[in-house]
């Protein structure tokens, strides 16, 4: 929601419910289009990585404004890989300044490490071994591998 506040002039942006339907007619109709998407309400979270799983030509790419705070990232990073693997992008920046990308990036890191270490503990106890080679692979492709996977396509 753009303007919520206009005494705050350019930073009075706020988060709303979107409806995603137009995406799903946007993939549909443009199959050969890549999109790179992400939403800022939690309530959109799940739908765009159903649609993500449906459409090869959508990619989720981060988590964005309001989303990029460490509670955010990891609910939103547990619930993409738990629906997508690993093809998605774990992080990217809209950041304006340098420190931003410092602070952003820091706690980003922070906050991938529980939900893999979560993740690769359920692969274990399932009787599956998981070689830091493995380790390597995964975090490769949520830090930019996938993005560059997709747009190979």
């Amino acid at each position: 929601m753009r303007g919520v506040n206009p005494a705050l002039r350019a930073g009075g942006d706020a988060v709303e419910v979107a409806d995603l339907s137009w995406l799903r007619e946007v993939c549909l109709a443009y199959p050969h289009v890549k999109l790179l998407v992400t939403v800022l309400s939690a309530e959109n979270q799940h739908e765009l990585c159903v649609l993500a799983r449906k459409f090869g030509n959508l990619h989720l790419y981060g988590c964005w404004w309001f989303c990029n705070n460490p509670s955010m990232i990891e609910s939103i990073t547990k619930m993409r890989l738990e629906m997508m693997g690993t093809a998605f992008t774990f992080n990217h920046t809209d950041c304006r300044v340098v420190d931003q990308l410092l602070y952003k990036w820091k706690h980003s890191r922070e906050s991938l490490v529980p939900v893999l270490v979560t993740q690769y503990r359920k692969i274990v106890d399932a009787g599956w071994p998981v070689s830091e080679a493995d380790i390597r692979r995964d975090v490769q492709l949520l830090c930019g591998g996938s993005y560059e996977a997709f747009m190979a396509k």
